[in-house]
């Protein structure tokens, strides 16, 4: 699926920012049109594949905006589908983080895991196992401060 947004480019001392025109609003930058293009091709893809995984729908395409800031407004078009996104089964998740199956699913109901269905099977993305191991909560209880 293409997904279409347009930008506007705000030269911003030496730099270059890149404001999103529609529903998401939020914004990228790099050190020049080019960069700050490509930065803003992955903040769309990003953007598109959180909505593909949640299942919500993405927001309305808004093209023939005027700059508000001054800037010069540019359409950035992505190329995303579910099978984009590196993943693995919810199995092959619980083995890589050393946990449950049945953990694997308190996580994903908590937000700490994206997942999605493909068929009958539970898909996770690697990036939030990935991003689970870095940040990965200690064995035990936590301890207290002492007073």
């Amino acid at each position: 699926m293409f997904y279409v947004c347009e930008f506007e480019f705000i030269e911003d001392g030496g730099a270059m920012t890149a404001l999103c025109l529609n529903d998401w609003g939020g914004a990228t930058s790099g050190t020049d049109l080019e960069d700050a293009g490509e930065c803003a091709a992955d903040w769309l893809a990003c953007m598109v594949d959180d909505c593909l995984m949640n299942g919500t729908p993405l927001p309305p395409v808004r093209l023939g905006n005027e700059p508000t800031q001054g800037g010069k407004v540019i359409a950035i078009a992505v190329s995303r589908e579910l099978s984009d996104i590196p993943a693995m089964t919810a199995a092959d998740a619980a083995r890589e983080l050393g946990v449950s199956s049945a953990r694997v699913a308190q996580l994903i109901n908590a937000g700490m895991l994206d997942s999605w269905k493909e068929g009958t099977r539970r898909m996770v993305s690697r990036a939030s196992v990935q991003a689970r191991l870095e940040d990965s909560p200690k064995t035990g209880r936590p301890k207290t401060a002492m007073v």
